[in-house]
């Protein structure tokens, strides 16, 4: 009796040697690359080689003059995270979560910031809330919309490292519970090491390179001592790579 070897799953995302300009100015080309279902991938390359364009690409924000962009189910399919909490200042954050929401789904809203520790702030302005608790209401308002693709621009940006540590933490968290799969730009390496179960290196002219991370799933991941030889080498394959003002 032979056995039947499982079908690989099909790619959540799909680019296909995408290219998206401004006008004359390229700002990346000959893009390519997957994400399956529930995958964690980081994306690292120095400044002004397109990252966030990707994303905001990806996200259906901007059409690319080239290639191909293609994500089951469409850009209802996915949630974008900004660099900028971008909660408004004259709503609560229950009402942030909300925004372009039915109001039935005010209790799943309420649930969703008890989880991310934000439960008594419920009812609070943005102004008066510290800038991790901001990035938290901003994380809840995004995976509310329950995307199968939640896409991070560099969130934790602005934040101290403490701070920022432990929202990788959360965030990582959450998205391993509900098996959703993760798209994160960073400038930072070792926060992409830790959130990325793959880690590609974008340069202007597509993908350079992409390593995988055995231990993106392991316990104490920071103090582990495969974690910092993959920053190591991470650090080599960036090191050639000149950068560029945005």
């Amino acid at each position: 009796m032979t056995a039947h070897s499982s079908k690989p799953p099909e790619p959540l995302l799909s680019v296909a040697g995408a290219e998206v300009r401004y006008g004359t100015s390229r700002a990346f080309s000959n893009c390519s690359f997957h994400i399956l279902p529930g995958e964690m991938v980081s994306l690292i390359g120095p400044s002004g080689c397109g990252k966030t364009s990707l994303l905001y690409a990806i996200a259906g924000l901007l059409k690319p003059a080239g290639g191909t962009i293609q994500l089951q189910g469409g850009g209802n399919a996915c949630s974008l995270m900004f660099q900028q909490d971008r909660l408004l200042p004259w709503k609560t954050l229950l009402d942030n979560v909300l925004l372009g929401l039915d109001s039935s789904r005010r209790d799943e809203a309420a649930s969703l910031l008890e989880t991310f520790g934000l439960g008594s702030h419920a009812g609070r302005y943005p102004h008066k809330l510290s800038g991790g608790e901001r990035q938290r209401g901003a994380l809840a308002r995004s995976v509310i919309r329950r995307p199968r693709l939640l896409l991070l621009d560099e969130p934790f940006s602005s934040l101290d490292e403490q701070t920022r540590e432990s929202l990788q933490d959360e965030i990582k968290g959450y998205i391993m519970k509900h098996h959703t799969a993760m798209f994160l730009v960073t400038h930072s390496i070792s926060e992409a090491v830790f959130m990325g179960s793959r880690i590609l290196v974008m340069t202007s002219d597509g993908i350079l390179r992409q390593r995988e991370n055995p231990c993106h799933s392991r316990e104490n991941l920071r103090e582990l001592d495969e974690f910092y030889r993959l920053e190591k080498i991470l650090r080599s394959d960036l090191s050639g790579i000149p950068g560029r003002v945005q």
